[in-house]
């Protein structure tokens, strides 16, 4: 499995959880299904492996630019390991919303002078988001661009309003990642 994340990102994302404030959940999240439904209207497909989804997802991934994808603290069978710099999460090899599924994006500071990035999702991406908000409280939703690892956001609350609000470290940090998400995907041996 290729490794997600670069040195950089690995630096970027460290400040970022140091900047953010993280609190154990009160309860262990139960775990996440590593299985997607099936979409096949032949009841007789057999599931796909491990390594089939992930090669799968690695598909879905360079036809969208940016990708969210459920993690969770637990390690389980199917699950893809993805360092966050001062740990180890373990997430769905296959996104759970991509690009196809938002309708815009956009820099935001709070009033407290954090800096976020803020999705809008069309009407499929917010039925999406809000069914895995209400399931998957106290996971992890990991924003990729171009396959890059660029923000990680804990699950707290159901989104029920078609949006969705991600730390980056600074205003400039926030600039950086739009601008991956203009460039469009990379194409392999790009850098």
């Amino acid at each position: 499995m290729k490794k997600l994340l670069t040195t950089a990102s690995v630096i970027a994302l460290t400040a970022v959880l140091a900047a953010c404030e993280t609190t154990a959940p009160s309860q262990q999240p139960e775990p996440v299904d590593p299985k997607p439904p099936q979409t096949m209207n032949s009841s007789t497909a057999p599931a796909p492996t491990a390594q089939e989804q992930s090669a799968q997802a690695q598909g879905q991934q360079s036809q969208a630019v940016i990708t969210l994808h459920l993690a969770q603290q637990q390690q389980e069978e199917g699950l893809v390991d993805v360092n966050v710099g001062d740990g180890t999460l373990y997430a769905l090899p296959q996104p759970v919303i991509t690009q196809a599924q938002m309708s815009g994006v956009s820099p935001v500071v709070d009033q407290g002078g954090s800096s976020h990035i803020l999705f809008r999702m069309n009407e499929d991406g917010a039925q999406r988001l809000n069914a895995i908000t209400e399931q998957a409280r106290g996971h992890y939703l990991l924003l990729s661009v171009n396959g890059q690892l660029v923000s990680l956001a804990q699950i707290t609350d159901t989104i029920s309003d078609g949006t969705l609000l991600v730390p980056t470290q600074n205003e400039a940090h926030s600039s950086e990642i739009i601008q991956m998400m203009r460039q469009g995907p990379q194409q392999e041996g790009q850098s």
